[in-house]
């Protein structure tokens, strides 16, 4: 079985073993200088890496002449064109991380844990031009303790698939599974995440760490909310939701904050004006570790109520430290409650 591979991240790699020690892997197709790279080179696998779509199409008669059964695509990074994906024998096979088709897109891992899904998804699908419609050939929901971040739970995933995979492609070939259509219907998706989202305002912060449920008009402003989860204030609390955006941005793009540090400008050199002058300046705090506690215990006809414990932070320019150590040394320089 001659087999092209499409990846491009460190998490790819189970996968990449496993097709090379189950099948005749004849070229990996990846962004330069990645770990994808770094495998085949030192296992004298040909690599290709185009830097965009046209240098990608412009391969096409190069992988025609490699004459591949089935092509494999696990978290590469570029659209794969029709006369790439259409080239193998068994066309190409697509590993995507939610149970379709639910959560197409880019970031299938980190809408599982921010809408606090009991269950992460594997799909294998044929790959079609329209993103992530293919016919399903294979799928599994993994159980969810509740306390997975993004960079602990693709690795589990990944591997999971790779595992899974010699078999998932012999019965595949061997024409013993039969794909099934999706229900375009009920498909919903996720969006490219960018550094922004991982922002939060620093008044709903401080009211998660105290237990406060914010008002609509609080809440307004939260990117987070309002364009990923797009959920009613009714149906969230806003610890757990910080809890859940943290996990699913570790490590990236974080969850982030800024503070407005009150300064006294100046050195003994300058006028005595110049050295009690108050400058601000405004830095971005990241949070590094956090956890949810009961506030109150459940009763019959009230929800449970919980509080945010941020356990480590990391001040713009600063090595992180404990939440202790943080409000030591900063809390009577920060604007603003907190």
């Amino acid at each position: 079985m001659r087999v092209l591979f499409f990846g491009s991240s460190r998490y790819c790699l189970p996968i990449l073993q496993s097709l090379k020690e189950n099948f005749h892997l004849i070229c990996a197709v990846t962004r330069d200088n990645s770990p994808i790279k770094s495998f085949a080179q030192t296992r004298n696998i040909k690599v290709n890496t185009p830097r965009d779509k046209v240098q990608l199409t412009a391969l096409a008669n190069d992988f025609k002449n490699l004459k591949p059964d089935l092509a494999i695509v696990a978290d590469y990074g570029l659209i794969i064109p029709k006369e790439i994906f259409e080239i193998p024998k068994y066309k190409t096979l697509n590993i995507h991380f939610s149970n379709l088709p639910k959560y197409r897109g880019p970031s299938p891992v980190q809408y599982t844990i921010l809408h606090g899904e009991k269950k992460a998804g594997i799909t294998i699908f044929i790959l079609k031009q329209e993103m992530d419609t293919g016919d399903i050939i294979w799928q599994r929901g993994i159980e969810l303790s509740g306390s997975e971040t993004t960079e602990n739970l693709y690795p589990k995933l990944f591997n999971i698939a790779a595992k899974e995979l010699p078999n998932i492609v012999s019965q595949y070939t061997n024409h013993r599974i039969v794909p099934i259509k999706q229900n375009h219907s009920k498909a919903t998706y996720t969006r490219l995440l960018s550094r922004d989202d991982g922002f939060i305002p620093q008044d709903l912060l401080n009211l998660a760490l105290k237990g406060i449920r914010p008002s609509k008009e609080q809440i307004k402003n939260w990117q987070l909310i309002n364009e990923i989860l797009q959920l009613p204030i009714t149906k969230y609390q806003l610890p757990i939701t910080i809890d859940r955006t943290l996990r699913a941005f570790t490590p990236w793009p974080g969850l982030w904050t800024e503070l407005t540090l009150r300064h006294l400008g100046g050195s003994q050199m300058d006028s005595p004006e110049v050295e009690r002058s108050e400058k601000r300046i405004v830095k971005r705090l990241k949070i590094l570790k956090a956890h949810i506690e009961p506030q109150e215990p459940r009763t019959k006809n009230r929800e449970l109520r919980t509080k945010l414990v941020i356990d480590q932070v990391q001040l713009e320019g600063k090595n992180p430290v404990s939440w202790k150590q943080f409000k030591e040394g900063y809390i009577q320089s920060i604007l603003g409650d907190f």
